[in-house]
């Protein structure tokens, strides 16, 4: 298989998740005799922290797909891999670059699941992911989770859902309440040195921190493995006895609207997923901005881990497409900006149309000046 070369950054990396478009690729086909073969279709993925480009000896910059092919194939059944519109190609966007992967729709979720896992280990400084992974406990209302193992592990597909082999591992669901961060070999010296811990641990490890990085709970190798399996029930049990608990969503409302009313502020309601890419980034993009959004609103984050959110849903008796999605709430309990458009949910506003109307969301629903406004939508572009 041949890949198209591009240039560009040679330090550019892409962010997993996002899937930015499907497409049903030529040669798929419905077969006369009711074949039972699986259409290819084209997703793009991007991955965070992980190098696609390399700069050659004449200096030239170019895709290179070599890690990514061996890993998607092992994904994919050969029949499917030898498919006359199975592809990986380099995917030009504007705030990066990204893969399209052309293959049948049963792969693609391994192929995003062991994307994750190989990227959350493709870092070199401890102390700025770690300082990252923190910052997003706090604005993903999560703790983090220390994963102390090799990418391939039997824990590390237990924790991400993914597996090399013929068979899947079932990713744990209570997984959802932490934010991952991976250490393989190469940072363990890194580890110690942070002063997390006071031993240096050559085998696996867990260790769940709270939000200002303090050690809540660990469970060591020998606890984690019998006879060179691991104990998933144990590690279901340690994750969910140290999970940080959601507030229940009516509730949580509820008590929204009365500090809204003592405030004199109104209430702007994030709806996510745990693991939504773009959710991930509008609750990064609130935290970079805390200051401002507080003054004007009580910021209230739900996700899907909060007991009664689709009742309350129910409740506002709003239309409700998707995450992430806004809606601003007068302390009284009235509607009165939501994030949809033309009957579309703008989600994460990344786009001057969908700016435009997050922008007047705000400008109806605060007293934000327009340099305080123009601010806020620079703010959207930056991101990290």
């Amino acid at each position: 298989m041949s890949f198209a070369s591009s240039t560009g950054d040679p330090f550019m990396h892409i962010r997993i998740c996002v899937a930015l478009f499907i497409v049903f690729a030529s040669g798929s086909s419905k077969a006369e005799d009711n074949s039972k073969e699986e259409p290819v279709v084209l997703l793009a993925y991007s991955v965070e922290e992980f190098p696609v480009w390399r700069t050659g000896q004449d200096g030239k910059v170019s895709f290179d797909a070599t890690i990514l092919t061996t890993l998607i194939r092992s994904c994919c059944s050969e029949a499917s891999w030898r498919h006359e519109s199975a592809a990986i190609v380099p995917v030009k966007q504007d705030d990066g670059s990204a893969i399209a992967v052309a293959q049948t729709t049963s792969n693609h979720k391994r192929i995003q699941s062991a994307l994750q896992q190989i990227s959350a280990f493709a870092y070199d400084d401890f102390e700025k992911r770690l300082r990252k992974s923190l910052r997003d406990s706090v604005a993903l209302n999560k703790r983090v989770l220390l994963l102390e193992a090799s990418p391939n592990s039997q824990l590390t597909q237990l924790i991400f859902g993914a597996s090399t082999g013929p068979e899947d591992i079932e990713r744990l669901e209570v997984v959802d309440s932490y934010v991952v961060h991976c250490v393989g070999d190469s940072n363990k010296r890194q580890l110690f040195r942070s002063g997390i811990h006071s031993e240096f641990e050559k085998g696996y490890r867990l260790t769940v921190l709270d939000q200002d990085g303090s050690i809540r709970g660990t469970l060591m190798d020998g606890e984690l493995f019998e006879r060179g399996a691991v104990k998933a029930e144990v590690v279901q049990q340690f994750l969910q006895a140290n999970e940080l608990k959601v507030p229940d969503a009516i509730q949580a409302l509820e008590d929204a609207k009365q500090v809204a009313t003592q405030a004199g502020k109104n209430v702007l309601v994030q709806m996510s997923g745990p693991d939504c890419g773009p959710c991930i980034q509008l609750s990064r993009y609130f935290a970079d901005h805390n200051e401002l959004f507080s003054r004007e609103y009580v910021h209230l984050h739900l996700d899907s881990r909060s007991p009664h959110r689709d009742k309350l849903i129910e409740e506002l008796d709003v239309k409700f497409k998707g995450v992430p999605w806004m809606v601003i709430i007068s302390a009284e309990g009235e509607i009165i900006a939501t994030s949809e458009v033309d009957s579309r949910n703008i989600g994460f506003p990344a786009r001057e149309k969908a700016q435009a109307h997050f922008r007047a969301m705000l400008k109806s629903t605060s007293r934000f000046s327009s340099e305080e406004l123009d601010l806020l939508i620079i703010g959207l572009t930056s991101v990290e």
